[in-house]
Order: C-alpha cells, then structure tokens, then sequence
C-alpha cells in the first residue's frame, strides 16, 4: 500500500479506490447474469435463462425507479439515475442503492441540529429591517426562516475585486487580533499565502489569542499532507478537518465544505470565493490571470459569520462543544449606513430543508427590473434557473452572465457551453473572461441588491455543498460591485450562436455529462 501511494499519491489512490469500488458493482451486475445463464432449458428459440436475465435485471430496475419517484430529488438528478437503469439495470441498482443516498449518519445529524438550536439565540432578531428594505423585506425574510440568517442595519461591507487586494486586507486583519481567530476554508495550499497565514497564526498563538482552523479534507487532499492538522495542533492551532475522507464510494462525500469564512475577535469577517492558495493571488498562473473576490463585513453582521463557523467546527468533534458567549463581543463597531447585511450559510438535507443559494439567486433574478449580472466559473443549470435567467431575459432585464474562457475542468467547461445555447437564444448576453480563470461568484441586480459568496450555478454547490454568501441591500460596495463588472465585461468576449459551437466529440461528451451531472 505504501508502495502503492508513493507511485500515484494519495489523491490518486483515493480516486482509485473509488473507480475500483464502483467496478466491482458493475462487476456484481455481470456475475449475477452469467450465473443465471447457467439456467438451463429454452421457450421456442430463447433461452429461459435469458427471459429470466431480463425479467430480473428490469424488475430491480423498476422497484429502484419506483422508489425514485417518491423520493424528494430535484427532478434532473431522477432523469440522471433512470437514464443508467436503463442502460444497466442490476449495476445501476447497486450504484443507486450505495451511491445516492447523500444524507449522513443520523447520529452525526442530530449533532448538527443540536448545534443549530444551542446557537439559535445568537441568530434571533426582532428587527426584520422591513421599513428599510420596502418589497425586498420578503426576500430577506425568506432568508431568515430557512437558515436563521439574520438581516442587519448600520454594519459596513467592502469589496475586493480581486484574490491580492482580499489577501491584504486579510493579513492586516490577521495582525490585529487580540482574542480570537476563526478560518473555515476549502482549499489550504502551502505555499506563499499560507506561509504568510500560517506565520501569523503562529506568533498569535503565542501571544495568548485563540486560533481555530477548519478545511475540507477532500478540498485540501492534493494540497496539504494527511497530518496536516495534526501539525498544526502542535503548533497551539486548534485545527479540524471537515468530513473526514475515506476511499468508499459514497455520496456522503459530495457534502463538501465549499465554505470561505474568516472572523477576527467577531468584530470583522471575511466571505467570498479564494482559498488559501497562490493561485487565488496570482502569485502562480496555472490558468492564466485568476479572477476571484471577497467581501469584508464589519459592525453586528459578523455575529451571522460566527454562528456559521462555530456550528460547523463543533459538529466535527461532538467531545468539545463550545460556549459561545466567548466569541460574541461585548459591541459592535456602529456604522451610519443605509444599507443592509445578511450574511447565511447554505447546507444540504436533512439540515436545511430549502436549497437556500439557489432559491437566494431565484429571488434575485425574478425581481430584476433593469439588469442582472451574475460571474460564475460552471454554468450547470438546473430547469428552474434556467427558466428564471429566460423569463427575466424575455420581459426586458438585461441579463448577463460572465464565465471563464480558460477551464480548469475541461469536460465542465464543454457541459457549460453547451448552457449557452438556450440562454443565448433568449438575449442573455454570455460573455468568456479571456485572461484566465475567473473563480467569483457575484451577483448584482439593480443597483440595488447583490449577492458575493461561494455560490457557483452548479448542481455541486446548490445542492450538495456546505456553502455560504452575504446578501446585500442598497448597501454603498454594490457601487463597486458594477464597476468591478463594467472592468471585467472590458476583457471578456461576447459569445454568439457562431462562437458557442462546439465539435461533435465535445457535443457527444457534454450532453452525457450533463445527463450525469446532476448525480454527483
């Protein structure tokens, strides 16, 4: 094994204990058919034990389809598993039965949901902020009741445009704090933003402040050693990894946390969609000229990042549970601003039971009056956003979508232009980001609201991802937010009916993986 691991690595290993897992389920499917070919006697011209093959294979194959009829599945990921029973009804099955029943453990449920409730008194309001945000206070109530996300006034939100003017802002911050330190991350990388981090980290800890570190194992797998965290717990890092991988073919792995979240002694906070990792600063260019940003929150709406952070950090060890009340300051820097901050978390069933992201985007599109700009690096829409992207589109909303010209997932780059057709055709305006990757996922609608976090329009993230983003209302950095977009649509092509055609294997590889999306 160790052998092994030296010569393909650990993320090579893991994928192929996977591959090899999901084999010896199409393998099953094939011996249970050649066992019963062993059947003897004929009907006619055929063979019983070839009725007998079919009459089984299809029989498991419409028990399964049965179930998935009931089962509550957003309707593309049913057509996704229908199309394989189809195709292969037995091995099908097998994968249907391990494969897609994403939910965890119950114990491991009933820890987060009583997480949730311990926490809930530090996410109630009787302040709705309804006198300010007029026909929007539904959207932000909608927010509220499905991940207690409360709305605040007279906090302070700054945009960063970019991964290098976010990471300044972030080690300025890192270098203040006195009492605590919380960074919830996807990706940890070593190299020059992580050293940096990393060093600050280390001499804060020796000073007395709190310092805890969660990142998503899967994430983080090719980046960082396996010990990583235990490194850094040597080092006075109270460091946790998120669901912690195992090479099973589970779907249990696809509840990643895709979350970005830093919170410095619960007087500033940090979302929005860089890892920490030298590409997301362009300090190493393996797509080109990385595109991301952030958004800093300062004032009460940091109490929202908080709860976010604490409730998934606990519910990784069910052996230390905190008291909050020491991470909730004793005030809130006030700040004389119209605008409002509701910073949520999304997370997928049994804990939430909406899809919040996308229903938070939804609602968004289906106000627009005037325009909707949205950045994202995957376009794999579901029949609902699509519809509300082509409605908005055909009562007059300019809308327009920017995606990146230089993939870093070649066969995910062909499934999102093969979006484009329908959207174009309807007068959504796609345009391709040309010097790279762009990774943001910004959304703006108005002038009046908009929505930075880590929110790709992709199955992944809507549905299966822990996520998060801050909504924002008539807030002063949806200014910036434009103008970071008028800049960017500057370096970015217009793609036509012409320009989206693709060649037939790319046509052929993009509609199965389209098929298939929505299940993994």
């Amino acid at each position: 094994m160790k052998l092994l691991r030296a010569l393909v690595g650990k993320t090579g290993l893991a994928l192929f204990a996977i591959v090899a897992q999901i084999g010896v389920y199409f393998l099953s499917g094939m011996l249970v058919d050649a066992l019963i070919d062993f059947i003897p006697g004929t009907i006619g011209d055929v063979k019983v034990s070839q009725i007998i093959a079919v009459v089984f294979n299809y029989l498991v194959a419409l028990i399964v389809i049965a179930r998935l009829s009931v089962r509550d599945m957003v309707p593309e990921a049913k057509l996704a598993w229908v199309t394989l029973l189809v195709f292969a009804p037995l091995a099908g099955s097998l994968l249907y039965l391990f494969f897609s029943h994403n939910r965890m453990s119950r114990k491991k449920t009933l820890l987060y949901l009583d997480i949730y409730t311990r926490g809930k008194k530090y996410t109630t309001s009787t302040d709705d902020c309804a006198d300010v945000l007029g026909s929007y206070a539904g959207h932000s109530r909608y927010l509220y009741n499905a991940s207690s996300a409360v709305p605040h006034r007279y906090s302070k939100a700054d945009f960063f445009a970019t991964g290098e003017t976010f990471f300044e802002a972030l080690v300025e911050e890192l270098e203040k704090a006195e009492k605590y330190i919380l960074m919830e991350y996807f990706i940890i990388e070593r190299g020059v933003m992580w050293d940096k981090v990393e060093s600050i980290l280390e001499e804060k800890v020796k000073s007395g402040v709190v310092v805890k570190l969660l990142y998503d194992d899967i994430g983080s797998l090719p980046h960082i050693e396996s010990n990583f965290y235990k490194k850094m717990q040597e080092k006075g890092i109270d460091c946790l990894r998120f669901n912690k991988f195992t090479p099973i073919a589970s779907a249990v792995h696809n509840n990643r946390d895709h979350r970005k979240i830093t919170v410095v002694d619960g007087k500033v906070g940090f979302m929005g969609g860089a890892n920490l990792a030298d590409e997301y600063i362009n300090v190493t260019h393996p797509l080109g000229q990385w595109k991301d940003s952030a958004v800093r929150i300062r004032g009460e709406a940091v109490q929202n990042l908080i709860m976010l952070f604490m409730s998934t950090f606990d519910a990784q060890d069910d052996t230390r549970l905190e008291n909050y009340e020491f991470y909730i300051p004793e005030y809130y820097e006030w700040f004389d601003t119209e605008g409002i901050i509701q910073p949520f978390g999304d997370s997928p069933r049994p804990l939430m039971e909406d899809h919040v992201g996308k229903n938070c985007i939804l609602n968004m599109i289906n106000h627009a009056k005037d325009y909707m700009y949205i950045t994202t690096p995957y376009l794999i829409l579901d029949h609902a956003i699509q519809t509300a992207l082509i409605n908005a589109a055909k009562r007059g909303v300019d809308v327009r979508i920017i995606t990146p010209r230089v993939p870093d997932k070649k066969i995910v780059f062909w499934i999102t232009r093969r979006n484009y057709k329908p959207l174009v055709k309807a007068g959504i305006k796609i345009y391709e980001y040309l010097p790279g990757f762009l990774h943001a996922k910004n959304y703006l609608c108005d002038d009046v609201e908009g929505m930075i976090g880590t929110i790709n329009l992709d199955y992944r993230s809507l549905i299966h991802h822990f996520e998060c983003g801050v909504w924002m209302y008539k807030t002063e950095c949806l200014k910036d937010v434009k103008a970071d977009f008028e800049k960017t649509f500057e370096v970015c092509e217009l793609m036509t009916k012409e320009t989206i055609k693709q060649t037939i294997p790319k046509r052929i590889v993009s509609a199965v993986g389209s098929i298939i999306s929505p299940m993994l």
